[in-house]
C-alpha cells in the first residue's frame, strides 16, 4: 500500500476517535425553560390529585362519625328526658329542655355572627387578583384565623386594626404574593417619581417590612389611607 494512503486513513481514524470523544457542549446554565401557567396549572393539579382524594375521604369519614356521635347522643339526651318525665322529675326536665334551647340559640347565633364576618371578608377580598379560586380560600382561612370581635361586637384584626386596612397590609406582604396574579410591569422606561413628602415614603417602604409591624402602623392610624 502506498505510504500516502496510510496516512490518510491513520488521519480519518484520529478524526474518527476525536469526534467521539470529545466532550458534548453542555447545556448554558442559565436557560430558562418558559412553561405556560395553564400548563403548570395543571401538572400541579395532576400531582396534588391524589392527596386530594385521600383528604376527600378522610373529611368524608370524619363527618361520618360526627354526624354518628352526634345522633348517639341527641337519642341519649331525649331517652334521659322520657326517665325523668316518668319519674316525676318535671323540674329536672324543664331544667333540661332550657338547656338544650339556649344551646341551639347561642349555636345559631354565633353562626349568625360567622356569617357576618365572612361577608366583610369576602367583600374586601372581591377587590383583589387571586390565582385561582383555591388562592382565594387560602387568603379567606389565613384572614379570618387572625379576627377578633371588639367591644362593639365588630370584627377586626387581633391588633385592632381595621377587617379592610388588614386585608390590604395582607395582600401587600410578599410572603402572600403567591396566592395574587403578577401585575403587569410598567415597562422598562418608566421612571417612578420620588414623593415630595418624606410621610408618603411610608407605602414604599411596606414592602421591607414584617406584617406586624405594618399592622402596627395601621393601628397608630400612620399608614396612608
Amino acid at each position: 500500500m502506498p505510504e500516502d494512503n496510510i496516512d490518510n486513513t491513520v488521519e480519518t481514524n484520529e478524526a474518527e476517535v476525536n469526534e467521539s470523544v470529545a466532550p458534548k457542549e453542555a447545556p448554558k446554565e442559565n436557560s430558562v425553560v418558559d412553561i405556560p401557567e395553564n400548563v403548570l396549572n395543571q401538572k400541579i393539579a395532576e400531582a396534588l390529585k391524589p392527596i386530594k382524594e385521600k383528604l376527600d375521604n378522610a373529611y368524608s369519614a370524619r363527618d361520618e362519625a360526627l354526624s354518628k356521635v352526634a345522633e348517639f347522643e341527641q337519642k341519649e339526651k331525649e331517652a334521659q328526658l322520657a326517665r325523668l318525665q316518668e319519674e316525676g322529675k318535671y323540674k329536672e326536665a324543664y331544667e333540661m329542655q332550657l338547656a338544650e334551647e339556649k344551646a341551639r340559640r347561642e349555636a345559631l347565633e354565633k353562626r349568625n355572627v360567622e356569617l357576618t364576618r365572612d361577608i366583610d371578608v369576602n367583600s374586601e377580598l372581591a377587590k383583589y387578583d387571586f390565582r385561582t379560586a383555591k388562592a382565594k380560600n387560602m387568603a379567606f382561612q389565613e384572614v379570618i384565623s387572625d379576627l377578633v370581635q371588639n367591644e362593639n361586637g365588630v370584627w377586626v384584626h387581633k391588633s385592632g386594626v381595621s377587617v379592610s386596612d388588614f386585608v390590604r397590609t395582607f395582600s401587600e406582604s410578599d410572603d402572600n404574593a403567591f396566592l395574587f396574579k403578577q401585575k403587569a410591569s410598567s415597562g422598562a422606561g418608566t421612571i417612578t417619581p420620588t414623593p415630595s413628602n418624606p410621610s408618603a415614603t411610608t407605602s414604599n417602604s411596606l414592602y421591607s417590612m414584617s406584617q406586624d409591624e405594618v399592622l402596627r402602623l395601621a393601628a397608630e392610624g400612620k399608614l396612608r389611607k
